[in-house]
């Protein structure tokens, strides 16, 4: 009889640190009083306002809250199923990018294509007429999903790569440009569409650029 030293549950160690933590943050969120939760969310979710604001040069524009929110607003979550799909993507194909390329190039992916999805749901938000708070760790996890897209190409073609970025994107502007998005968000909720695709963008370019990397070593 053999024996195997191959843990069942092998998830490398940064991915499983970040997913470790948006699901320990969220579960103390749901016991925190409203007044907390309320504070959290308005000081590190993500303000989609806070671009056109700084642009703009608007009065109240803050390029601190900026910066800081652009990384915190990834581990706040509207509620527990948003969380677990997240948490249980980012374990997908967050555990493939880390264990192709790194620890390091994992997380500059995740918080690239973060910071990239929050803007551009700003940018086409403008004019934004009503507040409006951005966070998930969508973008991150788009992001990827964009590499993961490319370290398919040798096992599924070219053919089989384009065919699940369509349905991706296909599903994901269908869902954040109808009303359906509505629903599946909850009351008071939207999904963001544009933090999705700025996010998978963001994530192919990285791809690229480690792939070719790798292809120049001797």
């Amino acid at each position: 009889m053999s024996h195997s030293e191959e843990p069942a549950f092998n998830a490398p160690p940064v991915t499983l640190f970040l997913v470790a933590s948006i699901i320990v943050s969220h579960i103390l969120l749901t016991v925190a009083d409203q007044e907390t939760i309320n504070w959290i969310y308005g000081a590190l979710a993500f303000d989609v306002g806070q671009v056109e604001r700084l642009l703009n040069g608007a009065a109240g524009a803050s390029l601190i809250q900026f910066l800081v929110t652009l990384n915190t607003h990834m581990i706040l979550h509207h509620d527990f199923m948003h969380m677990l799909v997240n948490a249980f993507m980012l374990l997908a194909f967050g555990s493939m990018v880390e264990r192709t390329f790194g620890p390091v190039r994992f997380v500059i992916v995740f918080l690239v294509a973060g910071w990239v999805g929050a803007i551009l749901e700003a940018l086409v938000s403008m004019p934004v007429t009503e507040p409006s708070l951005l966070y998930g760790a969508s973008g991150g996890v788009f992001g990827t999903m964009g590499v993961t897209t490319l370290l398919m190409l040798p096992k599924f073609g070219l053919r089989g790569v384009v065919s699940f970025a369509a349905v991706l994107m296909g599903v994901n502007l269908v869902i954040g440009l109808t009303p359906l998005g509505a629903l599946l968000a909850g009351e008071g909720a939207t999904i963001s569409w544009a933090a999705h695709v700025g996010g998978y963008v963001t994530g192919l370019l990285f791809a690229i650029w480690f792939l070719s990397r790798l292809a120049r070593r001797p």
